[in-house]
Protein backbone atom coordinates (compact mmCIF):
# COMPACT_ATOMS: atom_id res chain seq x y z
CA UNK A 1 0.00 0.00 0.00
CA UNK A 2 1.71 3.19 -0.90
CA UNK A 3 0.67 4.89 1.99
CA UNK A 4 2.10 2.27 4.07
CA UNK A 5 5.21 2.03 2.15
CA UNK A 6 5.84 5.74 2.51
CA UNK A 7 5.42 5.91 6.33
CA UNK A 8 8.03 3.08 6.70
CA UNK A 9 10.37 4.82 4.73
CA UNK A 10 9.61 8.46 6.50
CA UNK A 11 10.62 6.21 10.06
CA UNK A 12 13.57 4.45 8.20
CA UNK A 13 15.05 8.10 7.14
CA UNK A 14 14.78 9.72 10.52
CA UNK A 15 16.08 6.11 11.80
CA UNK A 16 13.28 5.39 14.23
CA UNK A 17 11.47 7.28 16.90
CA UNK A 18 12.71 7.26 20.23
CA UNK A 19 9.30 6.36 21.69
CA UNK A 20 10.49 7.24 25.80
CA UNK A 21 11.28 10.78 24.95
CA UNK A 22 7.59 11.48 24.05
CA UNK A 23 5.60 14.17 25.90
CA UNK A 24 1.85 12.98 26.65
CA UNK A 25 0.53 15.15 23.63
CA UNK A 26 2.54 13.38 21.48
CA UNK A 27 2.00 9.61 22.70
CA UNK A 28 -1.04 8.96 20.12
CA UNK A 29 -0.11 7.58 16.46
CA UNK A 30 3.53 7.50 16.78
CA UNK A 31 5.14 4.40 15.27
CA UNK A 32 8.32 2.81 14.51
CA UNK A 33 9.79 -0.11 12.51
CA UNK A 34 11.34 -2.92 14.64
CA UNK A 35 13.73 -6.28 13.43
CA UNK A 36 10.50 -9.21 13.64
CA UNK A 37 11.16 -10.96 16.62
CA UNK A 38 11.90 -14.19 14.55
CA UNK A 39 14.25 -15.13 11.68
CA UNK A 40 12.42 -12.65 9.00
CA UNK A 41 14.41 -14.44 6.57
CA UNK A 42 12.46 -17.37 6.20
CA UNK A 43 9.76 -15.85 5.71
CA UNK A 44 8.04 -16.82 2.43
CA UNK A 45 6.46 -13.08 2.00
CA UNK A 46 7.59 -9.68 2.36
CA UNK A 47 7.12 -8.53 6.44
CA UNK A 48 7.61 -5.58 7.93
CA UNK A 49 7.16 -5.09 12.00
CA UNK A 50 6.16 -2.35 13.79
CA UNK A 51 5.49 -0.93 16.91
CA UNK A 52 2.74 1.73 17.48
CA UNK A 53 2.79 3.94 20.79
CA UNK A 54 -0.64 5.17 21.89
CA UNK A 55 -2.21 6.23 25.35
CA UNK A 56 -3.28 3.47 27.82
CA UNK A 57 -6.16 5.60 28.49
CA UNK A 58 -6.97 8.42 25.48
CA UNK A 59 -9.46 10.13 27.78
CA UNK A 60 -5.92 11.43 30.03
CA UNK A 61 -3.02 10.93 27.92
CA UNK A 62 -0.03 10.16 30.20
CA UNK A 63 1.04 6.45 30.72
CA UNK A 64 1.91 5.03 27.28
CA UNK A 65 1.67 1.67 25.59
CA UNK A 66 2.53 -0.33 22.51
CA UNK A 67 0.48 -2.24 19.92
CA UNK A 68 2.67 -4.97 18.31
CA UNK A 69 2.01 -5.38 14.87
CA UNK A 70 3.24 -7.53 11.52
CA UNK A 71 2.44 -6.44 8.23
CA UNK A 72 2.30 -9.38 5.22
CA UNK A 73 2.43 -8.16 1.78
CA UNK A 74 1.57 -10.37 -1.35
CA UNK A 75 3.29 -10.89 -4.28
CA UNK A 76 0.69 -8.90 -6.17
CA UNK A 77 -1.51 -6.41 -4.16
CA UNK A 78 -4.77 -5.25 -5.99
CA UNK A 79 -6.54 -3.18 -3.09
CA UNK A 80 -3.34 -1.69 -1.26
CA UNK A 81 -5.21 1.11 0.48
CA UNK A 82 -7.73 -1.58 1.54
CA UNK A 83 -5.58 -4.21 3.97
CA UNK A 84 -7.36 -6.60 6.20
CA UNK A 85 -6.07 -6.60 9.56
CA UNK A 86 -6.91 -9.78 11.71
CA UNK A 87 -8.69 -9.56 15.05
CA UNK A 88 -7.96 -12.38 17.19
CA UNK A 89 -10.47 -13.91 19.56
CA UNK A 90 -10.13 -14.78 23.45
CA UNK A 91 -10.68 -12.34 25.04
CA UNK A 92 -7.08 -12.52 25.50
CA UNK A 93 -5.44 -14.52 22.71
CA UNK A 94 -2.45 -13.32 20.94
CA UNK A 95 -2.28 -13.44 17.40
CA UNK A 96 1.12 -12.19 16.17
CA UNK A 97 3.06 -15.46 17.64
CA UNK A 98 1.41 -17.44 15.17
CA UNK A 99 1.55 -15.12 12.25
CA UNK A 100 5.14 -15.13 12.64
CA UNK A 101 5.42 -18.72 11.94
CA UNK A 102 2.82 -19.36 9.73
CA UNK A 103 4.60 -16.59 7.32
CA UNK A 104 8.02 -18.94 7.13
CA UNK A 105 5.38 -21.70 5.86
CA UNK A 106 3.97 -22.36 2.52
CA UNK A 107 0.26 -21.83 3.96
CA UNK A 108 0.97 -18.34 3.99
CA UNK A 109 0.44 -18.20 0.04
CA UNK A 110 -3.78 -19.61 1.06
CA UNK A 111 -4.02 -16.07 3.22
CA UNK A 112 -2.11 -13.04 1.77
CA UNK A 113 -2.75 -13.71 -1.55
CA UNK A 114 -3.58 -10.37 -3.35
CA UNK A 115 -3.83 -7.85 -0.33
CA UNK A 116 -1.78 -6.75 2.63
CA UNK A 117 -2.67 -8.48 5.59
CA UNK A 118 -2.19 -6.84 9.10
CA UNK A 119 -1.85 -9.20 12.18
CA UNK A 120 -1.68 -7.57 16.03
CA UNK A 121 -1.50 -8.20 19.35
CA UNK A 122 -4.36 -6.22 21.03
CA UNK A 123 -3.42 -3.76 24.29
CA UNK A 124 -2.83 -6.14 26.87
CA UNK A 125 -1.66 -9.55 25.12
CA UNK A 126 0.89 -11.51 23.05
CA UNK A 127 3.88 -8.86 22.05
CA UNK A 128 2.18 -5.77 22.81
CA UNK A 129 3.89 -3.85 25.74
CA UNK A 130 2.64 -4.41 28.68
CA UNK A 131 0.84 -8.31 28.65
CA UNK A 132 -1.60 -9.00 31.25
CA UNK A 133 -0.40 -12.63 31.54
CA UNK A 134 -1.47 -14.24 35.00
CA UNK A 135 0.51 -16.52 37.08
CA UNK A 136 -0.30 -19.71 36.74
CA UNK A 137 -2.31 -21.15 40.07
CA UNK A 138 -4.87 -23.62 40.43
CA UNK A 139 -7.47 -21.72 42.75
CA UNK A 140 -9.21 -19.53 39.89
CA UNK A 141 -10.19 -17.27 42.46
CA UNK A 142 -6.74 -17.18 44.36
CA UNK A 143 -5.12 -16.36 40.70
CA UNK A 144 -7.51 -13.25 39.90
CA UNK A 145 -6.38 -11.60 43.02
CA UNK A 146 -2.53 -12.84 42.27
CA UNK A 147 -2.54 -11.19 39.42
CA UNK A 148 -4.70 -8.58 39.86
CA UNK A 149 -2.33 -7.14 42.83
CA UNK A 150 0.70 -7.77 40.47
CA UNK A 151 -0.80 -5.84 37.48
CA UNK A 152 -1.52 -2.55 39.69
CA UNK A 153 1.74 -2.65 41.09
CA UNK A 154 3.35 -2.55 38.01
CA UNK A 155 1.03 0.53 37.16
CA UNK A 156 -1.28 -1.18 34.72
CA UNK A 157 -4.59 0.63 34.56
CA UNK A 158 -7.02 -2.53 34.12
CA UNK A 159 -10.10 -0.37 33.09
CA UNK A 160 -8.67 0.65 29.61
CA UNK A 161 -7.89 -2.90 28.43
CA UNK A 162 -11.10 -3.24 26.55
CA UNK A 163 -12.78 -3.30 23.04
CA UNK A 164 -13.72 0.45 22.44
CA UNK A 165 -10.03 1.45 23.79
CA UNK A 166 -9.16 -1.68 21.17
CA UNK A 167 -11.43 0.06 18.86
CA UNK A 168 -9.50 3.17 19.29
CA UNK A 169 -5.85 1.55 18.57
CA UNK A 170 -7.43 -0.17 15.17
CA UNK A 171 -7.97 3.31 13.91
CA UNK A 172 -4.80 5.25 15.42
CA UNK A 173 -2.91 2.34 13.85
CA UNK A 174 -4.92 2.76 10.49
CA UNK A 175 -4.06 6.50 10.17
CA UNK A 176 -0.69 6.01 11.38
CA UNK A 177 -0.01 3.36 8.15
CA UNK A 178 -2.22 5.96 5.97
CA UNK A 179 -4.97 2.98 5.35
CA UNK A 180 -8.01 4.21 3.49
CA UNK A 181 -10.06 2.10 5.51
CA UNK A 182 -9.55 -1.48 6.99
CA UNK A 183 -11.18 -4.87 5.74
CA UNK A 184 -11.98 -6.37 9.24
CA UNK A 185 -11.57 -10.18 9.60
CA UNK A 186 -12.85 -10.83 13.11
CA UNK A 187 -12.06 -14.34 14.54
CA UNK A 188 -14.70 -15.24 17.79
CA UNK A 189 -14.33 -12.79 19.71
CA UNK A 190 -12.74 -10.25 17.21
CA UNK A 191 -15.69 -10.56 15.60
CA UNK A 192 -17.11 -8.72 18.23
CA UNK A 193 -14.11 -6.26 18.67
CA UNK A 194 -14.91 -5.94 14.93
CA UNK A 195 -18.53 -4.62 15.65
CA UNK A 196 -16.79 -2.30 18.11
CA UNK A 197 -14.70 -0.46 15.32
CA UNK A 198 -17.47 -0.01 12.98
CA UNK A 199 -19.80 1.35 15.83
CA UNK A 200 -16.98 4.02 16.85
CA UNK A 201 -15.58 4.22 13.19
CA UNK A 202 -17.90 3.12 10.55
CA UNK A 203 -16.22 5.67 7.60
CA UNK A 204 -12.86 3.36 8.08
CA UNK A 205 -14.38 -0.46 7.63
CA UNK A 206 -14.95 -1.32 4.29
CA UNK A 207 -15.85 -5.16 5.06
CA UNK A 208 -15.78 -6.89 8.01
CA UNK A 209 -15.46 -11.34 8.09
CA UNK A 210 -17.25 -12.86 10.97
CA UNK A 211 -14.97 -16.39 11.40
CA UNK A 212 -17.15 -17.98 14.41
CA UNK A 213 -19.36 -14.80 14.67
CA UNK A 214 -20.59 -12.80 17.35
CA UNK A 215 -22.01 -9.76 18.63
CA UNK A 216 -21.93 -6.95 21.48
CA UNK A 217 -25.81 -6.58 22.26
CA UNK A 218 -26.14 -10.25 23.86
CA UNK A 219 -25.91 -11.81 27.30
CA UNK A 220 -22.25 -13.45 26.51
CA UNK A 221 -22.62 -16.81 28.89
CA UNK A 222 -26.40 -17.01 27.81
CA UNK A 223 -25.90 -16.96 24.49
CA UNK A 224 -22.66 -19.31 24.40
CA UNK A 225 -24.78 -22.23 26.64
CA UNK A 226 -27.40 -22.03 24.16
CA UNK A 227 -25.41 -22.09 21.69
CA UNK A 228 -24.15 -25.43 23.02
CA UNK A 229 -27.96 -26.82 23.46
CA UNK A 230 -28.55 -26.17 19.85
CA UNK A 231 -25.56 -28.01 18.67
CA UNK A 232 -26.09 -30.85 20.66
CA UNK A 233 -30.11 -30.47 19.67
CA UNK A 234 -28.35 -30.86 15.96
CA UNK A 235 -26.13 -33.51 16.50
CA UNK A 236 -28.72 -35.79 18.24
CA UNK A 237 -31.15 -34.17 15.58
CA UNK A 238 -28.61 -36.14 13.25
CA UNK A 239 -28.44 -39.00 14.55
CA UNK A 240 -32.38 -39.75 14.79
CA UNK A 241 -32.12 -39.28 11.12
CA UNK A 242 -29.64 -41.87 10.85
CA UNK A 243 -30.66 -45.51 10.10
CA UNK A 244 -27.30 -46.68 11.97
CA UNK A 245 -27.33 -44.20 14.59
CA UNK A 246 -30.63 -44.23 15.62
CA UNK A 247 -30.53 -47.93 15.68
CA UNK A 248 -27.82 -48.36 17.99
CA UNK A 249 -28.85 -45.03 20.74
CA UNK A 250 -32.66 -45.45 20.28
CA UNK A 251 -34.41 -42.72 21.12
CA UNK A 252 -31.16 -40.70 22.57
CA UNK A 253 -32.04 -37.87 23.22
CA UNK A 254 -35.65 -38.22 25.65
CA UNK A 255 -33.22 -40.48 27.40
CA UNK A 256 -30.45 -38.49 27.46
CA UNK A 257 -32.35 -34.94 28.58
CA UNK A 258 -34.17 -37.32 31.50
CA UNK A 259 -30.04 -38.66 32.76
CA UNK A 260 -29.71 -34.41 33.74
CA UNK A 261 -31.51 -34.05 36.39
CA UNK A 262 -31.08 -37.86 37.70
CA UNK A 263 -27.30 -37.08 37.76
CA UNK A 264 -27.83 -33.68 39.36
CA UNK A 265 -29.31 -35.31 42.43
CA UNK A 266 -26.71 -38.84 42.18
CA UNK A 267 -23.89 -38.29 40.27
CA UNK A 268 -22.26 -41.42 38.50
CA UNK A 269 -18.77 -42.68 39.63
CA UNK A 270 -16.49 -42.66 36.51
CA UNK A 271 -13.72 -44.05 37.25
CA UNK A 272 -11.93 -42.47 40.04
CA UNK A 273 -14.29 -39.48 39.22
CA UNK A 274 -18.02 -38.47 40.02
CA UNK A 275 -19.91 -37.54 37.18
CA UNK A 276 -22.81 -34.83 37.63
CA UNK A 277 -24.89 -33.30 34.94
CA UNK A 278 -22.37 -29.87 34.93
CA UNK A 279 -19.25 -32.23 34.69
CA UNK A 280 -20.94 -34.48 31.88
CA UNK A 281 -22.46 -31.56 29.79
CA UNK A 282 -19.42 -29.87 29.93
CA UNK A 283 -17.10 -32.47 28.90
CA UNK A 284 -19.26 -33.09 25.47
CA UNK A 285 -18.98 -29.04 25.15
CA UNK A 286 -15.35 -29.06 25.44
CA UNK A 287 -15.00 -31.86 22.95
CA UNK A 288 -17.94 -30.71 20.37
CA UNK A 289 -16.28 -26.72 20.68
CA UNK A 290 -13.37 -27.28 18.12
CA UNK A 291 -11.08 -29.92 16.56
CA UNK A 292 -9.84 -30.99 12.78
CA UNK A 293 -12.02 -32.90 10.93
CA UNK A 294 -9.11 -35.35 10.75
CA UNK A 295 -9.97 -36.56 14.29
CA UNK A 296 -13.69 -34.86 14.76
CA UNK A 297 -15.86 -37.59 13.24
CA UNK A 298 -14.14 -40.18 16.05
CA UNK A 299 -14.70 -37.33 18.74
CA UNK A 300 -18.50 -37.57 17.48
CA UNK A 301 -19.04 -41.76 17.47
CA UNK A 302 -17.28 -41.01 20.93
CA UNK A 303 -20.01 -38.56 22.31
CA UNK A 304 -22.94 -40.44 21.32
CA UNK A 305 -21.62 -43.66 22.83
CA UNK A 306 -20.43 -41.15 26.39
CA UNK A 307 -24.30 -40.35 26.17
CA UNK A 308 -26.08 -43.12 25.37
CA UNK A 309 -23.61 -44.82 28.60
CA UNK A 310 -24.64 -41.64 30.39
CA UNK A 311 -28.38 -42.32 29.60
CA UNK A 312 -27.88 -45.82 30.94
CA UNK A 313 -26.12 -45.54 34.34
CA UNK A 314 -22.76 -46.67 32.87
CA UNK A 315 -20.34 -45.14 34.04
CA UNK A 316 -17.19 -48.03 33.05
CA UNK A 317 -18.03 -47.41 29.77
CA UNK A 318 -17.89 -43.75 30.22
CA UNK A 319 -14.24 -44.11 31.73
CA UNK A 320 -13.43 -46.56 28.91
CA UNK A 321 -14.51 -44.16 26.31
CA UNK A 322 -12.82 -40.85 28.09
CA UNK A 323 -9.59 -43.03 27.34
CA UNK A 324 -10.29 -43.34 23.82
CA UNK A 325 -11.19 -39.80 23.28
CA UNK A 326 -8.92 -38.38 20.42
CA UNK A 327 -6.84 -35.43 21.09
CA UNK A 328 -5.59 -32.60 19.06
CA UNK A 329 -2.19 -33.42 17.64
CA UNK A 330 0.41 -30.69 19.77
CA UNK A 331 2.16 -28.16 17.54
CA UNK A 332 6.02 -29.70 17.25
CA UNK A 333 7.07 -25.77 17.91
CA UNK A 334 7.13 -24.40 21.23
CA UNK A 335 5.49 -21.63 21.39
CA UNK A 336 7.07 -18.46 23.72
CA UNK A 337 5.09 -17.06 26.43
CA UNK A 338 3.93 -13.87 24.10
CA UNK A 339 1.52 -16.66 22.43
CA UNK A 340 -0.06 -17.84 25.92
CA UNK A 341 -3.13 -16.78 26.36
CA UNK A 342 -3.68 -13.43 28.38
CA UNK A 343 -5.92 -13.93 31.33
CA UNK A 344 -5.61 -10.30 32.58
CA UNK A 345 -6.89 -8.76 29.58
CA UNK A 346 -9.84 -11.27 29.11
CA UNK A 347 -11.15 -10.07 32.40
CA UNK A 348 -10.65 -6.23 31.36
CA UNK A 349 -12.79 -7.08 28.43
CA UNK A 350 -15.45 -9.51 30.03
CA UNK A 351 -15.75 -7.84 33.18
CA UNK A 352 -16.30 -4.46 31.89
CA UNK A 353 -18.79 -4.96 28.68
CA UNK A 354 -20.30 -8.43 29.63
CA UNK A 355 -20.65 -9.35 33.38
CA UNK A 356 -21.84 -5.98 34.23
CA UNK A 357 -25.02 -6.25 32.43
CA UNK A 358 -26.20 -10.03 33.52
CA UNK A 359 -27.36 -10.76 36.46
CA UNK A 360 -27.77 -14.15 38.34
CA UNK A 361 -31.87 -13.62 37.89
CA UNK A 362 -31.15 -13.56 34.37
CA UNK A 363 -29.02 -17.01 34.41
CA UNK A 364 -31.74 -18.69 36.63
CA UNK A 365 -34.40 -17.44 34.48
CA UNK A 366 -32.14 -19.16 31.39
CA UNK A 367 -31.45 -22.50 33.36
CA UNK A 368 -35.32 -23.17 33.82
CA UNK A 369 -36.03 -23.31 30.40
CA UNK A 370 -33.52 -26.11 29.55
CA UNK A 371 -32.02 -28.82 31.08
CA UNK A 372 -28.80 -28.50 29.28
CA UNK A 373 -28.53 -24.60 30.15
CA UNK A 374 -29.31 -25.73 33.84
CA UNK A 375 -26.23 -28.21 33.75
CA UNK A 376 -23.84 -26.03 32.03
CA UNK A 377 -24.60 -23.30 35.02
CA UNK A 378 -24.15 -25.62 37.48
CA UNK A 379 -24.91 -25.90 41.42
CA UNK A 380 -23.57 -21.92 41.66
CA UNK A 381 -25.11 -20.87 38.80
CA UNK A 382 -23.11 -18.81 37.27
CA UNK A 383 -22.05 -16.88 40.55
CA UNK A 384 -17.76 -17.41 40.30
CA UNK A 385 -17.95 -15.18 37.16
CA UNK A 386 -19.47 -12.11 39.02
CA UNK A 387 -16.80 -13.30 42.40
CA UNK A 388 -14.29 -12.62 39.74
CA UNK A 389 -15.19 -9.47 38.33
CA UNK A 390 -15.90 -8.06 42.12
CA UNK A 391 -11.97 -8.70 42.18
CA UNK A 392 -10.93 -7.13 39.09
CA UNK A 393 -11.36 -3.44 38.77
CA UNK A 394 -12.22 -3.55 35.48
CA UNK A 395 -14.77 -0.56 35.25
CA UNK A 396 -18.33 -0.52 33.48
CA UNK A 397 -18.66 0.26 29.76
CA UNK A 398 -20.81 2.49 28.67
CA UNK A 399 -24.41 0.86 28.76
CA UNK A 400 -24.29 1.93 24.72
CA UNK A 401 -21.84 -0.62 24.34
CA UNK A 402 -24.70 -2.82 24.45
CA UNK A 403 -26.62 -1.80 21.78
CA UNK A 404 -26.97 -2.76 18.22
CA UNK A 405 -24.37 -1.18 15.89
CA UNK A 406 -25.67 -0.05 12.45
CA UNK A 407 -23.59 -0.45 10.13
CA UNK A 408 -24.51 -0.70 6.90
CA UNK A 409 -21.15 -2.24 4.93
CA UNK A 410 -20.84 -5.87 3.66
CA UNK A 411 -20.83 -8.54 5.97
CA UNK A 412 -19.37 -12.36 5.81
CA UNK A 413 -20.44 -14.87 8.28
CA UNK A 414 -18.68 -18.23 8.31
CA UNK A 415 -20.61 -20.34 10.93
CA UNK A 416 -20.05 -23.76 12.31
CA UNK A 417 -23.09 -26.37 11.79
CA UNK A 418 -22.10 -27.97 15.41
CA UNK A 419 -20.40 -25.03 16.39
CA UNK A 420 -21.02 -25.49 20.69
CA UNK A 421 -20.69 -21.59 21.31
CA UNK A 422 -23.06 -18.48 20.80
CA UNK A 423 -21.32 -18.51 17.64
CA UNK A 424 -23.41 -21.21 16.54
CA UNK A 425 -25.83 -18.80 16.34
CA UNK A 426 -25.23 -15.56 15.77
CA UNK A 427 -24.08 -15.83 12.42
CA UNK A 428 -28.09 -16.06 11.96
CA UNK A 429 -28.53 -13.50 13.94
CA UNK A 430 -26.20 -10.92 12.01
CA UNK A 431 -27.41 -12.37 8.07
CA UNK A 432 -30.93 -11.21 10.01
CA UNK A 433 -31.11 -7.69 11.16
CA UNK A 434 -28.14 -6.67 8.37
CA UNK A 435 -28.73 -6.28 4.93
CA UNK A 436 -25.84 -6.42 3.51
CA UNK A 437 -24.75 -9.21 5.37
CA UNK A 438 -24.98 -13.09 4.44
CA UNK A 439 -24.03 -16.42 6.46
CA UNK A 440 -22.81 -19.10 5.10
CA UNK A 441 -23.09 -22.39 7.46
CA UNK A 442 -20.39 -24.81 6.88
CA UNK A 443 -22.19 -28.78 7.15
CA UNK A 444 -20.82 -30.30 10.17
CA UNK A 445 -18.46 -28.09 11.44
CA UNK A 446 -17.37 -26.26 14.26
CA UNK A 447 -15.96 -23.31 15.54
CA UNK A 448 -13.75 -21.05 13.28
CA UNK A 449 -12.88 -22.34 9.86
CA UNK A 450 -9.66 -20.43 9.70
CA UNK A 451 -7.52 -21.25 12.86
CA UNK A 452 -4.50 -18.90 12.49
CA UNK A 453 -2.65 -21.44 15.55
CA UNK A 454 -3.30 -24.60 13.39
CA UNK A 455 -0.41 -23.93 11.12
CA UNK A 456 1.24 -26.00 9.24
CA UNK A 457 -2.35 -27.32 9.49
CA UNK A 458 -2.47 -30.48 11.40
CA UNK A 459 -5.19 -32.16 8.81
CA UNK A 460 -6.19 -31.55 4.67
CA UNK A 461 -9.53 -32.69 4.92
CA UNK A 462 -10.94 -29.45 6.30
CA UNK A 463 -12.68 -26.47 5.18
CA UNK A 464 -10.30 -23.88 5.53
CA UNK A 465 -9.51 -23.35 1.63
CA UNK A 466 -12.97 -23.50 1.13
CA UNK A 467 -13.44 -20.39 3.83
CA UNK A 468 -9.83 -18.40 1.98
CA UNK A 469 -11.79 -18.92 -0.75
CA UNK A 470 -15.11 -17.71 -0.06
CA UNK A 471 -13.42 -14.58 2.02
CA UNK A 472 -11.42 -13.51 -1.30
CA UNK A 473 -14.08 -13.56 -3.56
CA UNK A 474 -16.05 -11.16 -0.79
CA UNK A 475 -13.39 -9.17 -0.29
CA UNK A 476 -12.92 -8.73 -4.13
CA UNK A 477 -16.46 -7.64 -4.66
CA UNK A 478 -18.19 -7.42 -1.42
CA UNK A 479 -21.59 -7.11 -3.50
CA UNK A 480 -21.01 -10.22 -5.50
CA UNK A 481 -22.93 -13.41 -5.19
CA UNK A 482 -20.87 -16.44 -3.74
CA UNK A 483 -20.74 -20.02 -4.32
CA UNK A 484 -21.25 -21.79 -1.48
CA UNK A 485 -21.42 -25.68 -2.74
CA UNK A 486 -17.59 -26.26 -1.40
CA UNK A 487 -19.15 -25.45 2.71
CA UNK A 488 -21.93 -28.45 2.30
CA UNK A 489 -18.74 -30.96 1.54
CA UNK A 490 -18.31 -32.72 4.95
CA UNK A 491 -19.64 -35.75 5.55
CA UNK A 492 -20.02 -37.75 8.87
CA UNK A 493 -20.52 -40.56 10.14
CA UNK A 494 -22.21 -41.01 13.22
CA UNK A 495 -21.00 -44.70 14.19
CA UNK A 496 -18.51 -47.03 13.70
Amino acid sequence: MPHLVLAILNVAAFGGIALKAATPSQVEGLWEKVSCPFDSRKALLTVTCGRLKVPENYDEPGRAIQIAFMIVSPRHNLDPESPVIYLSGGPGAPSLVYAEMLVATPQIHDIVVDRDWVFYDQRGTGRSLPALLCPREEDRIKRVHTCRDKLVKEGVDLSQYNSARSARDIETLKKALGVKQWNLWGTSYGSRLAFAVARDFPASVRSIIHDGPSYPEGQEIIDDFRGTEVALNRLLSKCAADAACSSRYPDLRTRFLAALPRLRQQPLAVGDKRIDDHMLIHYIRGYLFVGNAAIFEQRVQNLLGYMDAAARGDGQLMSQIELRMPEEKENETPVPVQGWYDMGQNLSVECNEERPFESLDDYQRAATKSEIVRALFGQQAGLEEFNVCALWPSGRANPNRKTRVYYDGPQLALSGELDASLSGLSGYTIEMFYPNARNVVFKNAVHVQVELADFPPTSVDDYRMCALGLARQFLADPRRRLDTRCAETRQLRLVQ
